[in-house]
């Protein structure tokens, strides 16, 4: 979800003989609040077993990966032309709940999280170093995008957009109003993540990113997790 409070990461790199209890009291924290059990695993993670500790306990490799990609000296990026007919404008937070809806289903999720999505983005909207974007095809929104800053960093995220106007500059517009937004507040460095291996990731590659590092997932299937 593209919200501050709501996305939280770190690495861990654990003792061998320390593993397995860590990824227990993972399994649990997500169990206690009813959440998918999902562990990223990429080359910086140790020990270098995980993945069969993983398996072995039902976790199930996700197909394909996810690639993160930096962009650095934003200042001296060139930012592409924009498509025309597509318009980019940050939103109030009285369209939180249409920012929610597009952005379900332009990942295919269900509809009927939008008002607690909504709920969660509400509070994000006015914070200083958060921007959230909507896109716009004759003014009917298309496409969804969030700017997250902190210092000389920015991270891109929730970049979707409606499958019936994919092709049509959406994703290119959303991306160049949020990096020109970032370069304005002294950002230098620009972070996002993708699928692995594919157009948009060669995309990304031409206009000046870089692969930093790849991360797979790894998912415990609902049946598993509720057992007791």
């Amino acid at each position: 979800f593209p919200t501050p409070d709501s996305n939280h990461a770190c690495l861990l790199r654990a003792a061998a003989g320390e593993a397995d209890d860590l990824i227990d009291e993972i399994t649990g924290f997500f169990r206690s609040r009813d959440l998918p059990v999902a562990v990223y695993l990429s080359e910086a993670c140790i020990p270098s077993d995980l993945p069969r500790r993983l398996t072995a306990r039902g976790f199930h490799k996700q197909p394909g990966g996810e690639s993160w990609m930096v962009l650095e000296n934003l200042a001296q990026f060139q930012l592409p032309p924009t498509h025309p007919g597509i318009t980019v404008r940050p939103i109030s937070s009285s369209e939180t709940l249409t920012f929610a809806e597009v952005f379900l289903g332009a990942f295919g999720l269900p509809g009927q999280f939008a008002p607690v999505l909504a709920r969660l983005l509400r509070p994000s909207v006015p914070l200083a170093g958060t921007q959230h974007y909507l896109a716009f095809a004759q003014d009917q929104p298309i496409g969804t995008c969030s700017l997250l800053r902190h210092g000389h960093y920015g991270i891109l995220g929730s970049t979707g957009v409606l499958s019936e106007h994919r092709g049509g500059g959406g994703a290119i517009n959303l991306g160049i109003a949020a990096l020109a937004e970032a370069r304005s507040h002294g950002v230098d460095t620009v972070i996002l993540q993708t699928t692995a291996d594919t157009w948009l990731e060669r995309f990304l590659r031409r206009t000046g990113f870089e692969r930093a590092f790849t991360r797979t997932c790894y998912l415990l299937p609902d049946d598993v997790a509720r057992q007791d």
